[in-house]
């Protein structure tokens, strides 16, 4: 099968993206200004789905709903680094914090936190069926390669970037295509 064909098949909607989701599972979120706002956002109007969802990410420069309060039993906060969105959730109770150095959490989803599923924001695939996570590669693309499913914002305005920053269209199991500027620090 081409790469075009798997990518027409895989295109939804974030509402039906999300379905891929489900009660218990781990989903890792990529970081900072690489956040895919626009299927967070979608997750957490549809909380009352989910049970015990556990939402891991190190930094949120997006709204990081998933972690305010009233979401208490839908979602649980394992941040990687406490920062401003997620510091208010640990204080209070409403998430937990897993200190590791930055380089060690591709390790992590290896050896003690196995990923369900992977929230990315890409850019659109090139010729060759691949997209670039670019400016949120870090722990991102690890977290895609270990994860059962992996959700796939596809947003023209993400940058493609050199080196090992690809996934290609048959590793991704859903696209959702939404453009909107990248955040910004």
């Amino acid at each position: 099968m081409k790469w075009q064909e798997i990518y027409e098949q895989r295109k939804m909607t974030a509402e039906e993206a999300i379905k891929l989701i489900h009660s218990g599972d781990r989903v890792v979120i990529a970081h900072a200004t690489g956040v895919p706002l626009a299927i967070t956002d979608v997750l957490v109007e549809h909380k009352e789905d989910y049970e015990n969802v556990e939402i891991v990410q190190m930094v949120s420069m997006g709204n990081a709903k998933f972690c305010e309060p009233g979401t208490e039993g839908h979602f649980r906060l394992n941040s990687l680094f406490v920062g401003a969105q997620s510091k208010p959730a640990v204080k209070e109770g409403r998430g937990d914090f897993t200190p590791c150095c930055f380089s060690e959490i591709p390790a992590l989803f290896d050896e003690m936190m196995p990923v369900d599923v992977s929230i990315i924001q890409v850019s659109p695939p090139d010729k060759h069926g691949y997209v670039s996570c670019g400016i949120s590669v870090d722990y991102t693309l690890p977290s895609a390669q270990k994860a059962k499913r992996v959700i796939a914002q596809v947003n023209s305005n993400m940058p493609r970037t050199w080196g090992d920053t690809c996934l290609h269209v048959s590793q991704i199991d859903s696209f959702v295509e939404i453009e909107h500027p990248i955040l910004e620090l």
